[in-house]
């Protein structure tokens, strides 16, 4: 995670690293604009600093309707937006909640809600002038019938290209797809899709899935900063609990129902979100925490491609065990805000690197 000095201090030594870059989005982590404050604030700085790029953004068109005409302002005129139904029934199946107009909705209020606005950004988007990119997740046994009625509809809206994408179905991954025994499409299945959906607009099927920092051109594989061979990276999982805003290390181990993974950058000297893995409980209260082996095995194998674990507390066992597989648990920061501790941390892995002394880097791939 970063902020817009951060981003613009990133973007400014990416182009002095390649001339070829062209385009810069906002793609995550989470939605661009849920924190539109810091994306507009980005988007300025960038157009200022390079008036001639293209900036672009990616959303679920939640509160896309709201922005148009300062996204527009702002010279923004590519956007793509997450569409993977437009039939509320299966929306439910997709979007558990959503939280709109001060208050949390689920179930059908919460999918009829979600898009009917994501549907009206479009169309206020594509009035614009806006070339706009629909990406939609195929999900094998959810959505798979459903393609083509949504490229037809999201066409006739003014939607220019349609983006495909299998599940990420894979439960290293975290989802809750994943977790829950969700396959994805097989590539008969994926180019069915595509066949359907090309009956009404054009395919996009370069795309690779790339990490929200991904740096490159078409055709390339997808690279970030922090995996660059000149570079080392050092990895930090912050425990947290679901669907909270919390801003502070408060979460005690056992108790994590997800973890916030950050990759340090040795190019900004920050901590970037990487993803959010979400994982069944080491514990499920006093007299479940001696339980339930193979599922505690599961949640520290999700951590074993990282070096260190931020939480409010941890138990002496778990500790044990991570520090088994390599793994720092770290409990200086309980009840400090999450910033600061990266902030913190940043400083002391830029100090090591500058020294040498960070010799040993996993690859993450």
């Amino acid at each position: 995670m970063t902020d817009p000095a951060g981003a613009l201090k990133q973007f400014k030594a990416v182009t002095k690293r390649s001339d070829a870059l062209t385009v810069v989005g906002i793609a995550g982590p989470g939605d661009a604009l849920a924190n539109p404050k810091a994306t507009f604030s980005t988007l300025k700085q960038i157009h200022q600093h390079n008036p001639d790029v293209q900036l672009c953004i990616s959303t679920n068109g939640l509160m896309l309707a709201e922005y148009v005409d300062e996204l527009a302002a702002l010279g923004v005129n590519h956007l793509t937006i997450t569409i993977n139904c437009i039939d509320p029934e299966i929306g439910t199946q997709i979007y558990p909640w959503i939280y709109y107009d001060n208050k949390r909705m689920k179930g059908l209020e919460a999918a009829t809600t979600l898009i009917r606005r994501q549907l009206e950004g479009l169309e206020l988007a594509a009035n614009a002038g806006m070339l706009i990119k629909v990406n939609t997740v195929l999900i094998p046994g959810v959505n798979d019938h459903h393609i083509e009625v949504v490229a037809k509809e999201v066409h006739r809206l003014g939607a220019m290209l349609h983006n495909i994408m299998p599940l990420i179905s894979e439960p290293e991954h975290g989802t809750y797809f994943g977790l829950n025994g969700y396959a994805g499409p097989n590539d008969t299945q994926l180019s069915q899709a595509r066949e359907d959906s090309a009956v009404y607009m054009p395919q996009m099927t370069h795309c690779q899935q790339c990490r929200a920092d991904a740096v490159g051109t078409l055709g390339e594989p997808c690279h970030t900063e922090s995996t660059d061979d000149s570079k080392s990276v050092y990895r930090i999982a912050i425990a947290a609990m679901r669907n909270t805003d919390n801003p502070l290390i408060a979460t005690h181990f056992g108790y994590a129902e997800q973890f916030d993974i950050y990759d340090f950058n040795a190019l900004t000297q920050q901590f970037t979100h990487h993803e959010t893995r979400v994982v069944a409980k080491y514990c499920r209260g006093p007299s479940q925490c001696d339980e339930q082996e193979q599922q505690k095995q599961q949640l520290l194998d999700a951590l074993v491609d990282v070096n260190e674990v931020l939480c409010s507390r941890i138990g002496i066992t778990p500790w044990r065990q991570l520090e088994k597989q390599g793994v720092k648990p770290n409990v200086d920061f309980a009840l400090v805000g999450v910033n600061l501790a990266l902030e913190k941390i940043a400083s002391q892995v830029a100090l090591s690197l500058s020294n040498k002394e960070l010799t040993h880097v996993r690859d993450y791939g």
